[in-house]
C-alpha cells in the first residue's frame, strides 16, 4: 500500500513507483523459490559431473531459464493484480493504469539480475574447470555468439516477468498465470523440437525461447544449432519491450496515435530482428566428433 502515498507526477514519481514494484518482485515468495531452486539445480549438476571438466557449458542457461523465467511468469502476474486489487481498494490511484504498467515493467530487473549471476556462475565454472573437449566451438565460433548463448538466460527472464505483466493486466480469471506458463513452455516445444535436427533448423527461431545447444550424448557429441545467436537475443528483447506495450494497451487513455507508432514499430524491429536470426548466422547444425571413450562400437 505504500506506493499508494507515493507523488506521481514527472519522472520522479515514476521512478518511485517502479523502485518499489522492482523490491515488490525481489521479496516475491515464488520469484524466490524458482532463483533458489535454479542455483541448487547449477550447483548439483556441476558437483555430480564426473568429467574434469564444466559440462555442456552452452546447454546450461536453459537451466536458468526454466527455473527463473518461468516462475518469474507467476510471481510478476500476481504483483500486476495486487497492485490493481490495492488501486480499487482507495479513491486515489497512483497515476494512470498505463503509468503504473510501466513501472510494473521494473519487477523484470531482479529476474534479470538472477539470470546475469546465474549466467556468470557459468562462465566461472568454464574458467575454473575448462570446458569439454567436444565443445570445441569455443575456439571457432566469434565471442560474440558465445557471450549472446550465455546471456539468453537473463533476457529470458526478464522477458518472463514482463509476460508475467502482460497476463496479469489482460487475463482475471483464476488460474491464469498458470495458463500462460503451461501455454508458453507448449509453444516453445512444438514450435522448434520437430524442427531441430532437420536442414530447416533456423525457422525454431519464432518461438519465445530456442535451443541452440544440445549435447552430451552418450557418445560425447554435441550440436550447436543453425541460427544467429546475437540477432534472436535482439529479438528476444523486443518481445520483452512488446508485452510491456501489450500490457499498457489495456489502458484505453493510453492508445494515443503516436502509441500506435511505437508499438508498430517495435513489432517491425521484431520481424526484422527476427528475419536476421533466420538467414543469418550457423546456416547448418554443426555436430561435434564423438570421445573415444564414450564412442560405441
Amino acid at each position: 500500500m505504500s506506493s499508494l502515498t507515493l507523488p506521481v507526477s514527472g519522472s520522479a514519481g515514476q521512478r518511485a513507483m517502479a523502485v518499489i514494484e522492482a523490491r515488490r518482485m525481489a521479496r516475491q515468495p515464488v520469484f524466490l523459490v524458482g532463483v533458489g531452486l535454479g542455483y541448487l539445480v547449477l550447483a548439483i549438476f556441476l558437483a555430480l559431473d564426473h568429467d574434469p571438466y564444466a559440462p555442456v557449458v552452452l546447454t546450461l542457461p536453459l537451466v536458468g531459464a526454466f527455473y527463473i523465467g518461468l516462475t518469474s511468469v507467476i510471481a510478476a502476474a500476481w504483483l500486476t493484480r495486487s497492485t490493481e486489487v490495492a488501486v480499487e481498494a482507495v479513491a486515489t490511484a497512483p497515476g494512470t493504469e498505463a503509468r503504473r504498467t510501466l513501472a510494473l515493467a521494473a519487477a523484470g530487473l531482479p529476474p534479470f539480475v538472477a539470470g546475469l549471476v546465474f549466467s556468470a556462475g557459468i562462465v566461472v565454472a568454464a574458467q575454473v574447470l575448462g570446458v569439454a573437449p567436444q565443445e570445441w566451438w569455443f575456439g571457432t565460433l566469434p565471442d560474440w555468439q558465445v557471450w549472446s548463448l550465455l546471456l539468453m538466460c537473463p533476457v529470458a527472464c526478464l522477458d518472463g516477468a514482463l509476460l508475467g505483466v502482460l497476463a496479469g493486466r489482460w487475463l482475471r480469471f483464476r488460474g491464469a498465470p498458470a495458463m500462460v506458463l503451461v501455454a508458453l513452455i507448449v509453444v516453445s516445444l512444438l514450435g522448434q523440437v520437430p524442427l531441430l535436427d532437420t536442414s530447416s533448423s533456423e525457422w525454431r527461431l519464432w518461438v519465445p525461447w530456442a535451443v541452440f545447444h544440445t549435447g552430451d550424448n552418450a557418445d560425447g557429441t554435441q550440436t550447436l544449432i543453425a541460427g544467429n545467436p546475437g540477432a534472436y537475443l535482439g529479438y528476444l528483447l523486443a518481445l520483452g519491450v512488446l508485452a510491456v506495450l501489450g500490457a499498457m494497451w489495456h489502458d484505453r487513455a493510453a492508445r494515443t496515435p503516436r502509441f500506435r507508432v511505437l508499438a508498430a514499430s517495435v513489432a517491425v524491429a521484431a520481424l526484422a530482428l527476427l528475419a536476421l536470426a533466420v538467414t543469418t548466422g550457423n546456416h547448418d547444425n554443426r555436430i561435434s566428433d564423438p570421445i573415444p571413450s564414450r564412442a560405441t562400437r
